[in-house]
């Protein structure tokens, strides 16, 4: 049986934004750009039984991202980028990443009982779920949630 959180570790390593930053797994000191990988329950469990032996499921996880956040209005004023936008558009870039790779079929290695339909994010723009105004600098904390459906044909009496 291959290890799926390892397997969705090796798979994020692959983003520019995650090779940049440090990625913990389900435990982070919450700093700038540092980024929590979670395995988390899911609301709706698919566990689809085939007639061949073959199961449906789905596998879910999400990414925090801690960044760091300015007072800066949005006007322009030269010299004051607005970081706050900059930040969240280089978070978003990890939801354009798993996007990519789900339309160019690269997915995750779930191993040979595994057949990955898709890998998709939840939403199409980062949650802001927080902001921590006691730390220095103070953060921002952001979410995607990411759902990978497969086939477990571990059980299969049809084999590819």
């Amino acid at each position: 049986m291959v290890d799926k959180y390892q397997a969705i570790i090796d798979y994020l390593n692959n983003c520019p934004q995650i090779q940049q930053n440090p990625l913990f797994f389900n435990f982070s000191e919450a700093k700038d750009n540092a980024k929590q990988l979670m395995i988390v329950p899911v609301d709706k469990v698919i566990n689809q039984p085939y007639i061949d032996g073959s199961v449906l499921k789905r596998y879910t996880f999400t990414i925090y991202d801690y960044r760091s956040i300015t007072y800066q209005a949005l006007a322009k004023i030269s010299g004051y980028p607005n970081e706050n936008k900059e930040e969240l558009l280089d978070v978003q870039a990890i939801i354009d990443w798993v996007t990519e790779q789900n339309d160019s079929q690269n997915f995750p290695d779930f191993g040979p009982d595994c057949i990955i339909d898709s890998i998709d994010v939840s939403t199409n723009t980062p949650a802001l779920n927080s902001v921590d105004t006691t730390l220095t600098p103070a953060l921002a904390k952001y979410s995607i949630t990411i759902v990978v459906d497969y086939l477990d044909i571990s059980k299969s009496n049809i084999r590819l």
